[in-house]
């Protein structure tokens, strides 16, 4: 599947670059790295997202380049959906994107993806999009320049937890030693995501801490934040990154659950794991994926009710 790619990529002229909706750093990473790359060889490439990009990762080279609406009537010689496990997690224009052009590609790690496309180049064991994306630029002829290096060392960062989560392997952090080699500043990149941190994202933090509760002695925690959390403490969507995580580092809590308040009774719920549970077949169940230690669903309901549904079904998982 690489050559076939790589050979959509040389017969091709035009291209457009996509990652999933609520953006995070390997999609962002992932995308402005083969715009890069497709870019060193002249090729005409628009980036799009539904979503602005994130505060945090403005500083990734490429974020100018990124647009937010569809040229009517635009037809591109291929489109990668990138970090997608289906077609819509592109967003509102998924449909559009795919009217677009006759060869789409995915290029994907998670264990939901659903295969959406003939080309689609998926590896379950890769620690991120962005390592697969360098995969792409021996065959291609491309060589690592600083604003390649810096989207995909970010990327790969970001999807391994600072290189801490199951998913960093021996390859995983080889490839991370080139690409510092190759330009990219791993002390300012970690700076700049998990150091450089606005006002009411703190406070945001704070009040997601006050509705913290544990179960099955203190193995399973939760927080939440609502919107009207967000509004009081001036925060933004993009300002709830990092808090599942809060949960996790608590000692002896092995599945942290955040739920998030997207509108009223309706949840989007991020489920972390430490070890040996699979959160991902816990999300599968409420219709959503990701990886075998972090993973994510969006479910209906009251919120109580809809704890009471993760709290038993991690329940079972821990059991089994």
């Amino acid at each position: 599947m690489l050559k076939k790619i790589v050979d959509i990529i040389y017969c091709s002229k035009t291209f457009l670059v996509t990652a999933h909706v609520r953006l995070d750093g390997d999609a962002l990473g992932s995308a402005l790295a083969l715009y890069h790359i497709l870019r060193a060889m002249g090729k005409e490439v628009v980036v799009y997202n539904q979503d602005e990009t994130p505060d945090v990762y403005t500083f990734l080279p490429g974020t100018q380049e990124i647009v937010h609406t569809l040229e009517p009537g635009r037809r591109f010689d291929a489109a990668f959906i990138l970090d997608c496990s289906d077609l819509g997690r592109a967003g509102d224009q998924a449909l559009t994107i795919g009217s677009m052009t006759e060869k789409i590609v995915n290029i994907d790690h998670h264990l939901s993806n659903t295969y959406f496309t003939e080309y689609s180049l998926v590896d379950q064991g890769a620690s991120s999009t962005g390592e697969i994306i360098s995969r792409l630029l021996a065959p291609l002829g491309v060589g690592l320049n600083k604003d390649i290096a810096t989207n995909l060392y970010t990327a790969i960062m970001t999807d391994t937890g600072s290189f801490r989560y199951s998913n960093t392997g021996s390859n995983t952090l080889k490839l991370a030693a080139r690409l510092v080699e190759g330009g990219a500043d791993s002390r300012l990149i970690a700076e700049l995501v998990y150091e450089t941190r606005p006002l009411p994202q703190i406070r945001l933090m704070g009040m997601a801490l006050d509705t913290l509760e544990f179960y099955e002695n203190g193995t399973i925690g939760s927080v939440c934040v609502t919107q009207k959390m967000l509004q009081n403490a001036g925060a933004l969507n993009e300002h709830t990154e990092g808090i599942v995580d809060m949960v996790r580092s608590v000692k002896g809590t092995d599945v942290a659950l955040f739920y998030f308040e997207m509108a009223e009774n309706d949840f989007k719920v991020s489920l972390r794991s430490k070890r040996a549970v699979n959160v991902a077949r816990i999300a599968k169940e409420f219709g959503g994926g990701g990886h075998a230690n972090a993973a994510a669903c969006r479910i209906r309901g009251d919120i109580e009710t809809i704890k009471k549904r993760l709290v038993d079904a991690t329940c079972t998982a821990m059991a089994n």
